[in-house]
């Protein structure tokens, strides 16, 4: 039988564990919500604190950008700034105090660290943290100093801003609270105790008995007897012991039940995981499959190294052992300087940039292999997941032999533009070697267009002869392999789609020249024949601009035609080309200089049975004293350069005499001219 004293200390000491636990379930919720609501608030208070600093620094960089002289005073700026940050919010408290990390990495604002002891906190995993993600906070455990970082990006000078926060400091109040509840928890359970042990002295008695007979249960006999007489309640009390007793019974043969059916269950989850971890080698063996066994080279790229190749890859830069290649970085294999005239390495970095944001990217290259040799290679670079790390997969295909195709099409091209260059200067003696001053004038017009549609028309016919060349090229290889019986059905098909595309680009291009040649045919007759018809204004417009090209190519003027895409007139489109390059070819000439940027608009309207043709160029203008004399032959404020003084004279001519209108200018100096012309219909 229970001794009375065990009992009576066993029924205290449970006592007392309940109320211990329930006093630190409170405490820990507590405290916990306390201590949450404090993070809350401590963010909320140091993010302001944050937020005053930045709108201290932002107020400067504003005032920066007011100078216009960003670049000039932008170190003085932020030197100066630094200063009013840690005189207004770095204070005399040691455990709380601001810090700026710089767009370099740097320390610049700090009661321990600056740029001169970088190497102090370079490799701390909580500097490293910060540089990582710039906005945020989080804790720092240390044996004698816990703290905690709150900080955020600033991001028109690459800062990150934040303050740095003891434990104690930010959990004061918290810690306060703890030492309170704790002590009136000790005293409530000193009073509690003493009250248990008065209660237990008088109802321990008639609880032998059934302590007894639940002692006989807990020894494994089930089926005892629960018989206890007394009070109605130890009565009560053994009847719910009875029924307590049956439920353990019957749970235990649930128990036995769930038992068997969690093994059962265990045993096809273990079925279910063979199963799937077979399929994951299979995935395995043929990733790796065509990884090693691909024609093309492979490669993987992680954090700027290489980390894995394929065998093809090995053969393509002619380096006999993959731990050789790994040791490499893309700037070891690619020339200093890439054609286009830009480092190899800030090139590497952008496109791999390029691929880490977009996902996938393809260019052509310039590889070097480890014997020196340069070739062309096509990479295509694409983003992928392994292990849960970003790596960068890479295919290389050698385009050496294509490159040297393409060079030859170009030396071909240039031949090409060399015979043009032939033309055009053939063309331009034969405008000069004309008789008549104003016929001379006239025919510069066509002179020009000639010029336009040669160099419009060394485009597409170069790009068609590309085609055709290449075309040729392919030709001869599918033949000779189809001769041989080494064809593919994969490269057969290849082959029918580039031709395909080549014939588009070829026919394009004769289509785009023919159309050229029709337009050109057109204006040079209207231009020297003066007849009649009906013509559309926008378009017409378009032309003579391209027959202009020679003497627009290169200059900087912008082209702004204002006209109802469907207007149509009947007149004498010839002329009405010939007043539209004498006013340009003056604009040129007065308006503006060589190199400067300009905008000249032509705008065309019926009003009031009438065809008005509104120009205007916004250059140098026309002074008062000369704007009267304008229109008067050999009139010129530009004798020294060449000008003869007749462009003016014969549009006005055009339009008063062949065209029955009127044309009046309005000018101001540095405001440009505008030239209205209006023709009866």
């Amino acid at each position: 039988m229970i001794k009375n004293r065990s009992l009576k200390t066993e029924l205290l000491i449970s006592s007392l564990l309940v109320i211990s636990l329930g006093i630190s379930s409170i405490f820990y919720f507590t405290y916990h919500y306390l201590k949450k609501e404090i993070n809350i608030s401590q963010e909320k208070i140091y993010n302001e604190k944050i937020d005053n600093i930045i709108y201290l620094i932002n107020q400067k960089y504003e005032t920066l950008l007011k100078t216009q002289m960003e670049k000039s005073y932008e170190e003085s700026f932020k030197k100066g700034t630094l200063d009013i940050v840690k005189k207004v919010f770095d204070k005399n408290k040691k455990e709380i105090f601001p810090f700026i990390i710089d767009e370099n990495g740097f320390v610049i604002l700090h009661r321990k660290y600056n740029k001169q002891n970088a190497h102090l906190y370079k490799n701390k995993e909580e500097y490293k943290n910060i540089l990582k993600i710039r906005n945020g906070n989080f804790d720092i455990l240390n044996k004698s100093n816990d703290r905690w970082i709150i900080f955020k990006y600033y991001e028109p000078w690459n800062w990150i801003i934040g303050y740095r926060v003891s434990k104690d400091v930010k959990y004061e109040q918290l810690y306060i609270f703890r030492e309170i509840f704790l002590t009136i928890s000790l005293i409530i359970i000193l009073v509690i105790s003493a009250i248990i042990i008065l209660i237990v002295r008088n109802v321990l008695k008639p609880i032998d008995m059934l302590s007894t007979v639940t002692k006989t249960i807990a020894s494994g006999n089930l089926n005892a007897e629960i018989t206890v007489s007394g009070v109605k309640e130890l009565r009560i009390l053994s009847l719910n012991f009875a029924k307590m007793r049956d439920k353990i019974v019957q749970d235990i043969e649930q128990l036995k039940d769930q038992e068997e059916k969690i093994l059962t269950f265990n045993n096809k989850l273990q079925e279910k995981v063979k199963l799937r971890t077979k399929e994951l080698e299979e995935e395995k063996k043929v990733f790796e499959t065509l990884f090693n066994d691909s024609s093309d080279g492979i490669s993987l790229l992680k954090d700027g190294k290489f980390i894995d190749c394929n065998l093809a890859l090995l053969k393509l830069l002619e380096i006999k052992q993959k731990d050789e290649f790994l040791n490499l970085n893309p700037n070891m294999i690619s020339p200093e300087i890439q054609p286009n005239g830009i480092s190899s390495d800030i090139l590497v970095k952008e496109n791999i940039n390029k691929c880490l944001e977009k996902g996938s990217i393809r260019f052509e290259w310039l590889h070097r292999k480890i014997t020196g040799t340069e070739f062309w290679c096509e990479i295509v670079l694409t983003k992928i997941v392994i292990n849960g790390e970003i790596v960068v997969h890479g295919v290389w295909r050698d385009i050496q032999d294509k490159k040297i195709l393409e060079i030859e099409l170009e030396n071909k091209n240039l031949d090409l533009q060399e015979s043009n260059d032939e033309l055009e200067a053939s063309m331009e003696n034969l405008i000069i070697t004309q008789n008549k001053l104003i016929e001379s004038e006239k025919l510069a017009g066509l002179g020009s267009l000639v010029s336009g549609v040669a160099n419009e028309i060394s485009a597409p016919i170069g790009l068609g002869v590309t085609g055709a060349s290449h075309l040729e090229y392919i030709l001869e290889e599918i033949i000779s392999k189809y001769e041989s019986g080494a064809i593919l059905t994969e490269e057969w098909k290849s082959y029918l789609e580039n031709s395909n595309n080549l014939i588009k680009v070829i026919v394009t291009s004769l289509q785009k020249t023919e159309e050229i040649i029709k337009n050109f045919k057109q204006v040079a007759v209207d231009q020297t024949s003066e007849i009649k018809r009906v013509f559309n204004v926008k378009e017409y417009m378009r032309g003579i601009l391209i027959s202009m090209d020679s003497l627009l190519s290169n200059r900087n003027i912008e082209f702004k035609i204002e006209c109802d895409e469907m207007l149509q007139i009947d007149s004498f489109p010839g002329l009405f080309a010939q007043i539209i390059h004498h006013l340009i070819s003056n604009s040129l000439e007065h308006a503006y200089k060589d190199n400067e940027k300009g905008v000249i608009s032509l705008n065309a309207k019926i009003k009031n049975k009438e065809f008005i043709f509104e120009y205007r160029d916004y250059g140098k203008g026309i002074s008062k004293e000369n704007l009267s004399k304008i229109y008067e032959p050999f009139f010129t404020t530009n004798r020294k350069n060449g000008s003869i003084g007749l462009g003016l004279n014969i549009v006005y001519n055009l339009v008063t005499i062949n065209l029955g209108g009127k044309i009046d200018c309005i000018s101001e100096e540095n405001k440009g001219a505008s030239f209205t012309i209006k023709i009866p219909l």
